[in-house]
C-alpha cells in the first residue's frame, strides 16, 4: 500500500469518531469508500475502537464475535483483527463464507443500478469510491462494458467494493444490458435500424480512454 500522509490518516480517524458519535453510519461508510488507499489504516483503527469500546462496558477484552463493525468491512475486519488481537484466523475461509443476511438483501436486486441504490450510495460517490469516471460508471449500469473485456484482477476490484463476488457483479452487469422491445408490427428493416441505433457496447479499455479521468486513475485501472 502507498504511503499516506499521517495527517491525513488522522483527519480521517476524527471524521470517523465524530460520525460515531452522531450515529451516521452512512458517512461513515461513505467515509471508507472514498478513501481505499487509507482502508487498511482505517480498519485497524475501528477494529481497535470498538474492542476498546466493549472491554470498557463489560471490564474485559471483547471476544472477535462481539466485534461488531461496518458491513462494508467485515471481511477485512477479519484480517485487522487478527493483526491487533493475535487471533488465528482462516481468512480464505472468511472470504468465501457469505452471511446469508446479505445474501437475502441481493434477493431482488437485478442490476447493478439497483445494487448502487441499495448501498445507498449517489451515482458520484459510487464512482468516486471506485476511482473511475462517472461516465465510464454509468456505462457499466447501462450495461454497454463488455464482461469478456474484464480482467480477473479487474472483475475482483469492482466485486469487491460492493462486497460481492465476482461472479455476481458479472450476472448484474449481463442483467443491466438494455433490451430492445421490438414491436411485432415493425417491418424487418425497421427492427434492423432499431438494432442498430442501440447504443454499442465498449470494452473497460476503450471507455477509460475516452474518459476525462486522471492519468494516474488509468493507469491504475488499465495496468490491472
Amino acid at each position: 500500500m502507498a504511503s499516506i500522509d499521517s495527517r491525513i490518516i488522522q483527519q480521517l480517524k476524527m471524521a470517523w469518531l465524530a460520525a460515531e458519535e452522531r450515529g451516521d453510519k452512512q458517512a461513515q461508510i461513505a467515509l471508507l469508500r472514498a478513501h481505499p488507499e487509507a482502508q487498511e489504516a482505517l480498519i485497524d483503527f475501528i477494529a481497535a475502537y470498538h474492542a476498546t469500546a466493549l472491554e470498557q462496558e463489560h471490564d474485559t477484552l471483547a471476544s472477535p464475535e462481539e466485534i461488531q463493525l461496518l458491513p462494508l468491512t467485515e471481511r477485512a475486519c477479519q484480517r485487522a483483527l487478527a493483526r491487533v488481537f493475535g487471533l488465528n484466523q482462516g481468512s480464505e475461509a472468511d472470504a468465501q463464507a457469505r452471511p446469508e443476511a446479505s445474501a437475502a438483501s441481493l434477493a431482488s436486486v437485478k442490476t447493478l443500478r439497483e445494487l448502487r441504490q441499495r448501498r445507498r450510495l449517489s451515482l458520484t460517490e459510487a464512482a468516486r469510491g471506485l476511482h473511475l469516471g462517472v461516465d465510464v460508471w454509468k456505462k457499466f449500469e447501462d450495461g454497454l462494458i463488455d464482461l469478456l473485456s474484464l480482467s480477473a484482477r479487474q472483475l475482483e476490484r469492482l466485486a469487491s467494493f460492493f462486497d460481492i463476488s465476482p461472479q455476481e457483479f458479472g450476472e448484474l452487469l449481463r442483467n443491466s444490458q438494455p433490451t430492445l422491445a421490438l414491436n411485432r408490427r415493425q417491418t424487418g428493416e425497421a427492427a434492423r435500424r432499431q438494432r442498430q441505433e442501440a447504443p454499442a457496447r465498449q470494452s473497460l479499455a476503450e471507455a477509460i480512454a475516452r474518459s476525462d479521468m486522471s492519468e494516474p486513475e488509468k493507469r491504475a485501472w488499465l495496468e490491472e
